[in-house]
């Protein structure tokens, strides 16, 4: 299930195997829903050493360079965390050819998936009552020992499902919490209206969403949708997120970036205590749990008076409907060559960020492209994008 713990688990295998020095190497790589095999690719890479890799733009000169350093007589152990289909491995580069002593371990919500691309499964089961309790206790503080705060404690622990991502978010959000905290928070759980996302449990999204809505600062809970309008898994800048924050008019007391960063720094460190942000790679990163992305994305809407669309591996303009006019922050990531509309009619638009990892087939876009949408504020175009003048004669 999402939030039992497997992306952490990957993460404390990782760390004993290389401080037991039980592989030559040990990489790991964020899959997701979307394969995107330039990006599998150049995480491996940067574990590996390999720092050619990242500079190389032609995927089978990549896919080369990955396969000679995983041949290269090491013992190699490839963690590929979050996978939902079959994976071309060759496409990657992962070919460890006859070393028996070289593995891939990866992690999926899906039994099959781990089947399909020819894995052994084992299954990560829920926490049982006294895991889950002494998780609760350990984030949720020795208050719920109290005499009359005990019978709700209980309650609202059953209420989180036994998942480690959520007992974890609840726990720091009533940490030493008083008794109207405490039947507030059950009386929230007990009204709940379901809603429906994919690949969320009710359960879990009722957990999430109300954790959300007891952070104490109006701040806090924006920084955390912003985060959502990044990549699915990806590693957030703090940087980018601090100029989204300043270009969208959310940090109007601060006059300078780098009062700006202090503060974004300041709210994802309380974001990532109530157990809603994840640590990035380096200190100036942040990740942001999928499930956690999810529920943000859908909160959005009521919080910010706007949508939020995040697309990555495109080949294609998503189709443009009516939804369109309810999106306020649309970030597209592509591969290839798009073809623009016509007419970028979008009223609420208020965060673009356009992105072409395809070098070979730069995008150009017209100068004038975006003047129709009077509620921009901070625009994005990276990578291969060309911006060109438009010739009116």
């Amino acid at each position: 299930m999402p939030g039992v713990g497997k992306t952490t688990l990957m993460e404390q295998v990782r760390s004993q195997l290389v401080r037991e020095k039980c592989f030559g190497d040990v990489a790991l790589a964020v899959v997701s829903a979307t394969v995107d095999v330039k990006s599998i690719q150049k995480r491996l890479g940067k574990d590996l050493g390999l720092t050619d890799l990242d500079k190389e733009e032609d995927k089978l000169e990549r896919a080369r360079l990955l396969k000679r350093r995983l041949n290269n007589g090491k013992k190699v152990l490839l963690i590929l965390d979050d996978v939902w289909s079959k994976l071309p491995l060759a496409d990657i580069g992962i070919d460890f050819g006859d070393a028996e002593s070289c593995k891939i371990l990866m992690t999926s919500r899906k039994e099959r998936v781990c089947v399909d691309n020819n894995c052994r499964p084992f299954k990560i089961e829920l926490l049982n009552d006294v895991e889950a309790r002494c998780l609760f206790k350990q984030h949720a503080g020795d208050c719920i020992e109290k005499q009359e705060i005990r019978p709700l404690a209980e309650k609202v622990l059953k209420e989180c499902g036994e998942l480690p991502l959520v007992i974890r978010a609840i726990g720091e959000a009533l940490k030493g919490g008083e008794l109207f905290e405490w039947e507030d928070a059950l009386e929230r759980f007990e009204n709940f209206s379901p809603q429906k996302i994919d690949n969320v449990d009710e359960q879990v999204y009722k957990s999430l969403e109300l954790s959300f809505n007891l952070l104490k600062s109006t701040e806090t809970k924006v920084c955390l949708l912003l985060c959502s309008t990044f990549e699915e898994d990806a590693e957030i800048p703090i940087e980018e997120l601090t100029r989204l924050a300043k270009a969208m008019g959310y940090l109007p007391d601060v006059d300078s970036l780098g009062k700006a960063r202090n503060r974004v720094l300041t709210l994802v460190k309380v974001l990532k205590s109530s157990g809603l942000l994840l640590e990035g790679r380096d200190e100036d990163t942040v990740k942001m749990h999928d499930v956690i992305r999810d529920v943000a994305v859908s909160i959005a809407p009521k919080e910010l008076n706007y949508g939020i669309l995040v697309k990555s591996g495109i080949t294609e303009w998503p189709m443009v409907d009516e939804t369109w006019q309810r999106y306020g922050a649309i970030r597209l990531r592509c591969n290839r060559t798009l073809e623009l509309p016509r007419i970028f009619e979008c009223p609420k638009l208020q965060t673009f960020s356009l992105i072409n990892d395809d070098y070979s087939n730069p995008i150009e876009v017209p100068i004038t492209y975006f003047d129709r949408l009077e509620k921009l504020k901070a625009l994005e175009m990276r990578g291969a994008i060309k911006l060109r003048w438009l010739n009116k004669m």
